[in-house]
């Protein structure tokens, strides 16, 4: 690539960074880059499940209402559906 972007020092914010990654690829950027390490410590876990679209549109609404995710949503609902049944 003849006149690439250069990489800013530090974004703003991690949408900043978002952005300009989605406009820009790492492969142009390559020995640009340095290696760094990263260590990871997972503490939660998350599961995937499918649920029905009539329960999806209705936990959309909701958190759309709440400015929450429908994850959010789903995870409040069942937490308290299933308090207390030990």
């Amino acid at each position: 690539m003849a006149n690439k972007e250069r990489i800013p020092e530090n974004f703003k914010s991690p949408e900043e960074a978002g952005e300009f990654w989605d406009t820009h690829s790492a492969a142009d950027y390559w020995n640009d880059m340095e290696d760094s390490e990263v260590e990871f410590d997972i503490m939660e876990r998350a599961y995937q499940i499918s649920v029905d679209e009539r329960i999806y549109q209705f936990a959309r609404k909701r958190a759309d209402a709440e400015h929450s995710t429908v994850g959010q949503v789903i995870n409040t609902v069942l937490e308290h559906a299933f308090s207390g049944t030990d």
